[in-house]
């Protein structure tokens, strides 16, 4: 009987229909509603066991996709900051290499710098000796004159 009453809720559940006490009665055929309601009341049990199992297998579900899902997003995250670090560390070497010639470049204009300086502090004593020959050219020029 007990096998029967399961069935018919069952196969009442498939169709849309819920199972009661008088449905199910009527799809024995007959029978008493105190012998038929024990059953019934097993069947409704074991539904709600069921349906807790499977909800606590649906929130393991969820649980291990959440924890997938998270993963792949660390693992994206990771290699996008990892993809970032090696253009940064590409284009650190690049300006590395600008400095290193900016470097050199500063270096040889300043050895330059001091070669004219060199020049210049050359012409200035030059210069100061021209103006001294100019002065005595000058002044002996002038007391030729007066002679």
């Amino acid at each position: 009987m007990k096998k029967r009453v399961f069935n018919i809720c069952n196969q009442l559940t498939e169709q849309g229909v819920k199972p009661t006490l008088v449905r199910v009665r009527n799809e024995l055929g007959g029978g008493s509603f105190s012998t038929i309601n024990p059953f019934l009341r097993q069947w409704k049990e074991s539904r709600r066991m069921n349906d807790a199992q499977e909800l606590v297998d649906l929130r393991n579900e969820v649980a291990v996709i959440g924890q997938k899902i998270t993963a792949l997003m660390w693992k994206a995250a990771d290699d996008y900051c990892n993809k970032i670090k090696a253009d940064l560390q590409d284009e650190l070497i690049a300006l590395r290499a600008k400095v290193v010639k900016a470097d050199a470049t500063i270096n040889l204009l300043r050895v330059e710098l001091e070669e004219v300086h060199r020049q210049k502090a050359l012409l200035e004593r030059m210069l100061i000796v021209s103006q001294s020959i100019n002065k005595q050219s000058t002044g002996n020029l002038t007391t030729k004159n007066y002679r």
